[in-house]
């Protein structure tokens, strides 16, 4: 059973522009590779400001207070997903990600009588 993802990826943002381009390209390659279909990558917002650091990920640990931010939407099976979250734990560029599953809400409106 495939689902349609959003994937929020938070970059280091001392990398230089090809290095967020090819961290978002391992990522659609990956997503291709266990059986996905990318719908959008795309870069988000160049440099944000948070509103409190975040630590970088291995033996460094630098205080960030600055992200750049990459959005993917993607079409998964649902038993590959963990797969693709290990490897985004393992990539040393991202700071942080959050994946979230895109459901269709079916919400009726109904006319209020005056």
């Amino acid at each position: 059973m495939e689902s349609t993802y959003e994937c929020m990826l938070i970059l280091k943002p001392d990398i230089s522009d090809s290095e967020k381009e090819e961290t978002a390209g391992e990522i659609t390659k990956k997503i291709k590779e266990v059986g996905g279909q990318v719908i959008k990558s795309l870069l988000w917002s160049k440099v944000r400001d948070f509103h409190y650091f975040l630590k970088s990920k291995g033996a460094e640990r630098k205080k960030y207070y600055q992200g750049a931010y990459w959005l993917i939407d993607f079409i998964l099976p649902k038993e590959k997903l963990a797969e693709l979250k290990e490897t985004i734990r393992l990539e040393e560029r991202i700071l942080r990600s959050l994946i979230l599953s895109k459901k269709k809400s079916k919400v009726k409106v109904s006319q209020a009588e005056t």
